[in-house]
């Protein structure tokens, strides 16, 4: 899905001579997501300070829970590798690693299948 000519001429007046590397960057990852119905959870972000304290666990289990009732899929895209192994333990898989163009950074597109309300992901159980 391409964006429309308003949202391009409004990019490239905020990012000025980088509005096409935002617009290829959106093309490519757009490619990436998938057509079946599923929640997109966007941006789970923390301060550095708060890290390590369950904030983003709390923040993810929330969207996953009710993704869970509607028995949906999720899709995300970790940002850095470093981040791939903690959606992992919610019973992501990631689905490729991919290269934004312009000698941008690897995304890793990631999937997770459709689970019940009722059911538990496997791993937070006791």
């Amino acid at each position: 899905m391409e964006p429309g000519p308003e949202l391009l001429e409004k990019l490239g007046a905020v990012f000025g001579d980088q509005a096409d590397v935002l617009k290829d960057s959106y093309e490519v990852m757009s490619a990436e997501t998938p057509s079946e119905p599923h929640w997109y959870l966007a941006v789970i972000g923390s301060d550095p300070a708060a890290r390590g304290q369950g904030h983003g666990a709390a923040l993810l289990r929330s969207g996953l829970a009710r993704a869970d009732a509607e028995g949906a899929p999720v899709y995300l895209e970790a940002s850095t590798a470093d981040t791939v192994p903690f959606y992992e333990h919610f019973g992501f898989t990631v689905r490729r690693e991919l290269r934004l163009p312009h000698g941008g950074v690897s995304i890793w597109p990631m999937w997770r299948e459709a689970r019940s309300a009722r059911q538990p992901d496997q791993a937070h159980r006791p």
